[in-house]
């Protein structure tokens, strides 16, 4: 399907004839959506894609009303149209073709329903390149974490997935620095469509990465790029393991006091988020001594040899036993984001078997 077609069978024709297209908005009474938040910034010479988020069930319901959007320029007032070379006008989103500094400003959306006209504006900065640098200067912070296999993404997945809707192809190429990144070279591979892999990032990867999308549009082959300042990190973590309990079974006397320790250890360099939790019947979250079952406060200790990481550890203690504490499985979690290792033991009274 060609890109005229599918322009054709986004707008709403018997709408537009009846209820007319106006050539100024500035007297029209549209609930006003204001300016989006989030703004396009590129470099002059890349294409620009300028995308209204009018079209949404939160502003009316997009699956009965008939609707038709338009484009306008506020510094003149004049409708946004289609210009060989320029600019391309597709539903809800605004091409800029080959974008000037001259381009930058806000661009303002109007939807019309029947009832209704909704208006907003959508800003676009276009920046001329950076002497000596390569890419766009305004950059987006990622990190990568040293010694260890890691991803980078690119942020034009939305471009991406808009020239997929039109179906019509794109490449993308990344560099480190100005230079291209090949295929299975300084530990890089090209893992899908947006995301490049690192088999063991090296303090050589703390560098600028551009991904830049190559594709054709209203009868021009152009790009757009997104660079990213890479900050290699030597602070990570690993799947935790749970050193006790050891999942065995514990005796002990009725009536006496008894303490079991959890301990995890943390593979890694540097502290992270994790918790120690213990379980039996129900998650016990008691830290009071007067509570005959409590637990106590997570300890953490640092380990830097043989292997680095951290320990954690969570004691479980019960003053008095009593019936109701035997034959159940004492299980301790450990929370984390690399998932939810666990260890426990079973407690039964000492003398019977």
């Amino acid at each position: 399907m060609g890109l005229s077609s599918t322009v054709g069978s986004l707008l709403i024709s018997g709408f537009i004839g009846l209820y007319g297209i106006c050539t100024g908005f500035e007297h029209e009474n549209c609930t006003n959506y204001k300016t989006q938040f989030e703004r396009v910034i590129l470099v002059s010479g890349d294409m620009a894609m300028l995308n209204s988020t009018l079209v949404s069930p939160d502003v009316f319901d997009i699956t009965t009303v008939p609707y038709s959007i338009t484009w306008y320029d506020p510094k003149t007032g004049q409708l946004m149209s289609n210009q060989t070379g320029r600019t391309l006008v597709h539903g809800e989103t605004l091409w800029f073709l080959n974008a000037t500094l001259e381009d930058s400003g806000e661009y303002v959306t109007i939807l019309r329903t029947p009832f209704h006209c909704y208006m907003q504006a959508t800003s676009l900065l276009v920046e001329p390149p950076v002497a000596g640098e390569c890419g766009n200067p305004r950059k987006v912070d990622q990190s990568l974490t040293l010694g260890v296999a890691d991803t980078l993404s690119c942020p034009l997945k939305d471009y991406i997935n808009k020239l997929d809707s039109y179906n019509i192809s794109s490449s993308l190429t990344w560099y480190r620095g100005c230079e291209p990144i090949v295929e299975g070279k300084d530990g890089y591979s090209y893992r899908d469509r947006t995301k490049i892999s690192i088999k063991k990032v090296e303090e050589q990867h703390n560098s600028t990465h551009t991904c830049t999308l190559t594709f054709t549009l209203g009868g021009i082959t152009g790009s757009v790029s997104e660079t990213i300042e890479t900050k290699v990190t030597a602070v990570y973590s690993m799947v935790p393991q749970v050193h006790e309990p050891a999942n065995e079974i514990i005796k002990a006397q009725m009536g006496s006091s008894f303490t079991k320790r959890c301990r995890v250890f943390v593979p890694g360099i540097g502290t992270h988020f994790i918790d120690v939790i213990w379980s039996g019947r129900d998650y016990i979250f008691n830290a009071d001594p007067s509570d005959r079952v409590y637990t106590s406060e997570q300890r953490l200790s640092i380990q830097h040899s043989p292997k680095p990481g951290f320990w954690l550890e969570r004691l479980l203690t019960v003053s008095e036993l009593r019936e109701e504490d035997f034959h159940i499985n004492y299980t301790c979690i450990v929370f984390s984001s690399h998932g939810m290792p666990k260890g426990y033991f079973t407690l039964l009274p000492a003398g019977r078997k």
